[in-house]
């Protein structure tokens, strides 16, 4: 195996280099591109058609049958690979446990000006998140959902943050990323008619009462500071989960995804899908 990949053994290799800047925020600004790791995530983007620019291998650790053959068969498309070094592979990656298989994929994300919503379609909108691994589980979780697509309303909310990709479980694939500013999303839902459904512990609606006119969207904000009041007042709708006991709150994933599920419940009782 080793014979088929080119050797990049140099730590200051600039084919290297380059990799490790896609670790850091400003390396995948700059070249908008990120890096996925293992085989599944691999596997999840092939099957998404996600525009795959090279795969890295440390063929000392993939052994696997299924991996081999997955990379195999992207290099008869016209996928380039290189075979890094163990000990640089090591550098590279975040796994406890590597299996041997990266790849450096395109960056892809939706014009909000090109968006059209479905009929009965749900989004979410995210105004900031505090944790990579935060936004990779609700990624994950609005996917099974059955949620359209996020809009990601800060830029310091980063999907192709490594913790979260791998948090998202391949979930990053199947989802429509849409930046925008604020206003831009604000235009956007008051032009398509979208009901905004605001998530906040000061929620004048219980979430169990919610009613909302399709298409919609769950706007949801930060771990620490909630939803800012510019985006309360843009909300139709304003709900809570009411907690019991000496609770003051739960987990801002889990309690995005509770919202999620109870709206795509709330969706299919009317005779979505």
């Amino acid at each position: 195996m080793h014979e088929k990949y080119p050797l990049v053994s140099n730590p200051r290799d600039p084919r290297f280099h380059s990799l490790l800047n896609l670790k850091g925020h400003g390396g995948r600004s700059r070249t908008g591109t990120y890096l996925i790791e293992g085989i599944r995530h691999l596997a999840r983007a092939v099957e998404r058609n996600c525009s795959i620019l090279q795969i890295i291998v440390d063929t000392s650790v993939l052994s696997n049958v299924f991996g081999q053959k997955l990379v195999r068969r992207l290099r008869q498309t016209g996928v380039p690979a290189i075979r890094l070094t163990p000990e640089l592979y090591r550098e590279l990656t975040m796994a406890n446990e590597p299996q041997g298989v990266c790849a450096e994929l395109r960056q892809q994300t939706l014009a909000i000006g090109d968006l059209k919503p479905g009929r009965d379609s749900l989004w979410l909108a995210v105004e900031s998140v505090d944790l990579p691994g935060n936004l990779g589980t609700i990624l994950r979780t609005a996917e099974a959902a059955g949620a359209a697509g996020i809009f990601l309303l800060e830029r310091s909310s980063d999907p192709w943050d490594p913790v979260c990709v791998r948090a998202s479980m391949g979930s990053l694939f199947g989802l429509r990323l849409v930046p925008c500013t604020m206003a831009e999303f604000v235009s956007w839902a008051r032009k398509h008619r979208v009901t905004i459904v605001g998530s906040s512990p000061r929620g004048l609606l219980n979430f169990k009462a919610l009613r909302c006119r399709w298409p919609a969207v769950l706007l949801v904000g930060s771990e620490r500071q909630g939803l800012s009041p510019q985006l309360m007042e843009h909300s139709h709708l304003t709900v809570r989960i009411p907690m019991h006991g000496g609770c003051d709150s739960v987990n801002a994933a889990v309690a995005r995804g509770v919202l999620l599920f109870e709206m795509a419940s709330q969706r299919e009782q009317r005779g979505w899908g």
